[in-house]
């Protein structure tokens, strides 16, 4: 069995019973979280007539909502039985957002999410306080920038598409798993 190094950080859980409590949680929170991203997208998509303040919420709407999926499905990667397609899944759902060596989704959240650390300082990820705090702007429906960060909205819904089909592919490998274990 593999341990990611995810696990590895807060104990291996060893035991099926111990990784289906952790399963039992994460399946209802990945409907709502897919189910909350559709939504956030929608409404983005409904700004295409005035793009105006209404559009940047969206966006960043969107891009905590793409973000919260992501960590979602990163529950997963606790999962030592099948922790390593999950960080897979994962690690092709962040080279969409990955510019310069650096995640844009994860930075612009980090900068909604954590707006009073920036500001003093102490921010933490790649995100810079003098470039990145508070840039310039360039939004529309399609493309979201913000200094050196850029979006796509295709691309990254097609991204958060083919993150779903990969958990939903995890997740069934996890319930071959678990049956197999629990069944001995």
């Amino acid at each position: 069995m593999t341990t990611s190094r995810w696990t590895a950080k807060r104990g291996a859980m060893s035991s099926a019973t111990e990784q289906g409590v952790v399963w039992d949680f994460y399946k209802p929170r990945h409907t709502h979280a897919w189910n909350m991203l559709q939504v956030a997208a929608q409404q983005l998509a409904k700004t295409a007539k005035t793009v105006d303040f209404e559009t940047e919420y969206a966006w960043e709407n969107l891009i905590i909502r793409l973000s919260l999926y992501r960590n979602t499905v990163k529950t997963l990667t606790n999962l030592p039985s099948v922790a390593p397609d999950a960080e897979q899944a994962l690690s092709r759902f962040d080279a969409e957002f990955t510019q310069g060596g650096k995640n844009a989704l994860i930075s612009l959240r980090n900068m909604f999410e954590h707006f009073d650390d920036y500001a003093t300082g102490a921010g933490r990820g790649p995100a810079e306080r003098n470039l990145d705090l508070d840039p310039w702007r360039s939004i529309a429906v399609e493309e979201f920038s913000r200094g050196q960060f850029k979006i796509l909205l295709s691309p990254s819904m097609a991204a958060a598409n083919y993150l779903r089909s990969d958990a939903e592919a995890v997740s069934d490998k996890f319930i071959r798993w678990y049956e197999r274990e629990t069944a001995r």
